[in-house]
């Protein structure tokens, strides 16, 4: 499962960029996820994902036949429509990062190149889903940037700008949403065990706001601190960043990115409408707020995905609208049946047979 150089969809018009270091080390040494499923590194995430998952089950107390009556008891339509929607984010994520690389100056118009193609944006984004699961420390993100230079022989320090201008829109585009969905259901009184999720999301939310305020004020202060050799790294990567937030296309990158996430709330909703159970009634404002604060946890970097960490805390969530414990665990497993293991195993079949990778 190596991932090996090939030069057969490289750009037909224009030469090569200039490579930085950081890119010669990716197209010299690739990009095996086999490699890093293997690591130390990812073992230990794996082990501490399943060490996390006993603790909540032992903590919460849960009847594992009782949570199991559940999830044999849903309705698998309900959650095939769950599916269908949550898949429906995909292509509307390829539109949006089209979008952006088009404004950092990367040749992605639709039918240009066959490594820029559509199919071929989604197929990227999917990739590098797959490994966001299976390899800690969102080292997908890093992929995509690997899968887009390996195939088009574009900047991967262009990509990798346009990919951190991106996670921006969405914590912003998730935190907003989150904060919003916890005002109507909660009011101006937040229970107690939201208030993790809240500081958790305005940190991230700070952090990437201070970074993208940095490279716009203070660029000449912050290249005196990059050795010479990444500069023209740094360069391409915050050039990116920047252009993709011009005011013209600002406006369609968050209605973009505000369906994208109000889908995943839909998500959950049909989850729970798959379930059907009396103790289970929650309004759409809380049914939002609950799939947002899982799709937030998975930006943790110690574990693939957030794995177990959002199992746990979600349960722990859904108690707070006053949903048992048996019932919460239930929605939370059919949930990440969904955006969590259909990944893992479409992404896998998806990779085994991807002349892309």
């Amino acid at each position: 499962m190596m991932i090996e150089k090939t030069d057969s969809h490289s750009s037909a018009e224009a030469a090569p960029p200039a490579e930085d270091p950081v890119a010669e080390a990716v197209e010299r040494e690739g990009f095996s996820l086999w490699q890093r499923l293997r690591s130390p590194r990812t073992l230990v995430s794996f082990g501490l994902a399943l060490a996390i998952a006993i603790f909540a089950v032992r903590g919460l107390n849960i009847d594992i036949e009782r949570t199991w009556a559940y999830v044999r008891g849903a309705n698998g339509w309900m959650l095939l429509l769950g599916l269908g929607v949550f898949y429906l984010t995909f292509p509307m994520r390829a539109l949006r990062w089209r979008l952006l690389l088009d404004n950092a100056g990367v040749p992605v118009r639709e039918g240009k190149h066959s490594w820029a193609s559509f199919p071929a944006l989604m197929e990227y984004i999917f990739l590098s889903w797959f490994a966001n699961c299976i390899v800690p420390a969102k080292l997908g993100d890093a992929y995509r940037g690997y899968l887009l230079k390996h195939n088009g022989k574009v900047s991967f320090s262009t990509t990798f700008g346009t990919i951190f201008a991106e996670r921006l829109l969405d914590m912003i585009g998730l935190f907003g949403l989150l904060v919003l969905s916890g005002w109507i259901t909660f009011g101006a009184h937040m229970p107690e065990g939201t208030q993790i999720v809240f500081g958790f999301g305005a940190l991230l939310v700070v952090i990437i706001l201070s970074g993208l305020a940095g490279m716009r004020w203070l660029s000449p202060f912050i290249r005196r601190f990059i050795p010479a050799r990444l500069r023209e790294f740094y360069g391409n990567f915050e050039a990116a960043a920047l252009v993709s937030f011009r005011p013209a296309i600002l406006p369609r990158l968050v209605l973009m990115t505000g369906a994208i996430w109000l889908l995943e709330g839909f998500r959950l909703y049909f989850v729970i409408v798959a379930l059907g159970q009396e103790g289970l009634v929650l309004s759409l404002s809380a049914i939002v707020f609950v799939a947002l604060a899982s799709s937030l946890l998975t930006a943790l970097p110690i574990t693939p995905a957030g794995l177990g960490v959002v199992e746990g805390t979600i349960t722990v969530v859904l108690t707070l609208f006053g949903v048992n414990q048996d019932l919460g665990i239930a929605v939370t497993l059919l949930d990440r049946l969904i955006n969590f293991w259909s990944i893992v195993v479409f992404g896998f079949i998806l990779y085994l047979v991807s002349k892309r990778k």
